[in-house]
């Protein structure tokens, strides 16, 4: 009779124990399931990746009826636009190009007159095809890139619960460096499709050195430099 009461107690504190390791298992917020209780060879990929998106806003300029007067209030919200993207002096700008097949020239001086604004501000136009044109309207574009980070950054720093024996790293490393290269990045083009470098000018570093060795250009021939220039010969 104590044999079956000793068993019969060692059989609930078993059942009390795994009840009470199942009420103390540490849960995901964000998911609901079970977290990891340590960092495994599969959470710890310590490459996050950048990803680079083009965006292509796009401005409207409205005329009036076979008029083609570029008004100043279209001129400053064009400018508005501009500014509100960024654009820097220099950059394209793609303007749409109408069909030039109406008697009275209308589109051609419209079309005339928005590239003459936009390379008078410092930019370049570039002329767009477009299959669908607007009625009284011409399209200005600007094209963009935009570099955001890893999505699994965007959870914020977190260390699975538990021991980590394994001493791997957790799964949120990675993150700053990327974070911080996707911010440094002047043009997030050139991550995606960076400019050729042009051929070296040779003459150009010849030139410097010569008038370098010369003394032109502010070099001292007397003092410690120039005997040390003397020793050098």
């Amino acid at each position: 009779m104590m044999q079956k009461i000793h068993n019969k107690t060692s059989i609930l504190m078993g059942l009390f124990a795994v009840a009470a390791v199942a009420a103390c298992a540490p849960f995901d917020p964000e998911t609901g399931k079970p977290a990891e209780l340590r960092s495994s060879p599969e959470t710890t990929v310590m490459a996050k990746q950048i990803n680079v998106e083009e965006l292509k806003p796009v401005f409207i300029v409205r005329f009036d009826d076979r008029k083609a007067a570029f008004t100043d209030l279209q001129k400053g919200r064009l400018l508005g636009f501009v500014e509100a993207q960024g654009a820097r002096f220099g950059e394209e700008l793609q303007v749409e190009l109408p069909p030039f097949n109406d008697a009275e020239g209308v589109n051609e001086v419209r079309f005339g007159a928005i590239g003459s604004f936009l390379e008078s501000q410092g930019f370049a136009v570039v002329p767009k095809v477009s299959g669908e044109g607007l009625r009284n309207s011409l399209r200005v574009y600007y094209s963009k890139y935009v570099a955001t980070v890893d999505p699994d950054c965007a959870r914020g720093w977190r260390r699975p619960a538990g021991t980590s024996y394994e001493n791997l790293p957790i799964p949120h490393m990675g993150c700053a460096t990327a974070s911080a290269l996707a911010q440094m990045i002047e043009k997030p083009k050139d991550l995606v499709s960076p400019n050729t470098p042009g051929g070296y000018n040779g003459y150009r570093a010849a030139a410097a050195i010569m008038k370098y060795r010369g003394g032109a250009g502010g070099g001292s021939k007397g003092g410690s430099s120039g005997g040390s220039s003397e020793a050098a010969k």
